[in-house]
């Protein structure tokens, strides 16, 4: 079992690594993406990204997703007869629509669409991991005017996210 943070970021305001490092440095979070010589946007992943948190390689668990027809951030089980079913294959999982579940947070208005993109971490034990994560969430959310949330306690925001995600991970030991 592990805790699953979101970042929403429209598609205009999606950094390339080399944005997204100066940013963290200039935040002074001890969290940097690994890079190639050049100004790539930060890519899809399904599976892992890696990064340097205090010098030290560390693997989130992480998807990078970016919306479309067939490309949902997340997927829940199917209810059916006012039931859930017992998953037995793929059928059995449906997409979540963004803007529906946000607005199931208590987010006025959003307008994510199409060509945006979602950042999904799930945590589970390490506090490496959890530290370089909400650093690395803080820094999207404030340098790429992002939105996090978190399903479990409901939870979402802007600057304020960000600032609660970055004290909450320097107070971790």
């Amino acid at each position: 079992m592990g805790a699953s943070y979101y970042v929403a970021i429209h598609h205009d305001d999606w950094p390339s690594v080399a944005m997204i490092n100066q940013c963290l440095a200039g935040l002074n979070y001890p969290v940097r993406i690994p890079f190639a010589a050049g100004n790539f946007p930060l890519g899809e992943t399904d599976g892992t990204l890696a990064v340097a948190f205090k010098d030290k390689p560390i693997e989130l668990e992480a998807a990078i997703t970016q919306l479309s027809a067939t490309t949902s951030f997340a997927y829940s089980l199917k209810v059916e007869h006012g039931e859930t079913v017992t998953p037995k294959g793929l059928n059995d999982f449906v997409p979540l629509d963004l803007n529906t579940e946000l607005r199931k947070l208590g987010v006025a208005d959003p307008s994510f669409r199409y060509g945006d993109y979602v950042l999904s971490l799930t945590f589970r034990t390490s506090t490496d991991e959890w530290q370089a994560g909400f650093f690395l969430m803080s820094g999207l959310i404030r340098c790429s005017d992002g939105l996090g949330f978190e399903f479990d306690e409901g939870s979402y925001g802007g600057v304020a996210f960000a600032d609660k995600l970055a004290h909450e991970a320097s107070e971790m030991e």
